[in-house]
């Protein structure tokens, strides 16, 4: 029986997101073209590979079965994809590129479209999302995160460190006092985080330093919570290169704590050329502290 690689990632990306919307957004494809694609599958193998659920697709047994053989499949695909990347020697080509949403638009953004511009023939994708994209699966060829990099195959090394700093609006100073005369931020407000990334440093140093302050605005969004602050919502802590564009003040006293950000790639992708020569230029350009 020969089966359609295609239709076999199709079938791959439902088992993992337990969607076929998802699978099909992932894919690139529109949902009728999804569920046809899944139809013939399953009508080739003669057998339901998912039982349909108001929660979503579950595997069958024969799913189940199948799950373990396109997996190993879709590895072997991955790697020799990899490897034929990495031997290029050309700068033609696409280099997929993820990071943050903030730090792709307010880091990345500028020295990338230079990197282009010089190098005709050459596409860079950045991927600006806040998911760790996995490197062995290929969702790209270069990440740079928060977050350090497991695994022996990940080439990875600290890239950049990001300075931090305390911002306010004068109406909210005018409003509510000056925090740093302030012992525990009684009746001060904070622009923070959302509650799913409350551990993260800076939120628990703006937490520390005001135990008693209330949070007015919470978001996962960076430039959401500038733009809060910016009318006047309350104290926040943001990477400099969002807060000190502005209309705010950086309040002196102890800076928050300094992040680092991590670079990563494949070590199938090394001998890359125009991913080498891209992170030699980013080096060039990028200041060691942000």
């Amino acid at each position: 029986m020969a089966f359609d690689w295609d239709d076999l990632r199709l079938f791959l990306e439902i088992a993992r997101a337990g969607t076929l919307t998802s699978a099909a957004t992932r894919l690139k494809l529109s949902q009728p073209t999804a569920g046809r694609r899944l139809r013939a599958l399953e009508q080739s193998v003669g057998a339901a590979l998912f039982q349909r659920t108001s929660s979503g697709f579950l595997l069958t047994d024969e799913g189940e079965a199948m799950l373990l053989h396109a997996e190993q499949m879709a590895e072997e695909a991955v790697t020799l994809e990899r490897k034929l990347a990495g031997g290029a020697r050309g700068l033609e080509g696409v280099v997929r590129m993820s990071a943050s949403d903030w730090v792709s638009s307010r880091i990345l953004a500028a020295p990338l479209a230079d990197f282009a511009i010089s190098h005709s023939g050459l596409t860079v994708e950045v991927i600006a999302d806040s998911r760790l994209m996995d490197l062995q699966r290929r969702e790209a060829d270069l990440a740079v995160r928060f977050v350090p990099f497991s695994g022996a195959d990940i080439i990875h090394r600290r890239f950049r460190r990001i300075r931090y700093g305390l911002y306010a609006a004068s109406s909210y100073l005018d409003r509510c006092g000056d925090p740093l005369s302030s012992d525990d931020g009684a009746g001060h407000q904070l622009v923070t985080m959302d509650s799913a990334l409350d551990r993260l440093v800076d939120v628990m140093w703006l937490r520390s330093r005001w135990p008693s302050a209330a949070p007015t605005f919470r978001s996962n969004n960076r430039e959401a919570q500038g733009a809060a602050c910016a009318a006047g919502a309350g104290l926040a802590v943001l990477p400099r290169v969002i807060g000190d564009a502005l209309d705010v003040q950086l309040l002196g006293g102890e800076e928050p704590p300094a992040r680092d950000l991590w670079l990563g790639y494949h070590e199938d992708l090394r001998r890359l050329r125009r991913l080498r020569l891209l992170v030699e230029h980013l080096d060039q350009v990028l200041p060691t502290d942000i």
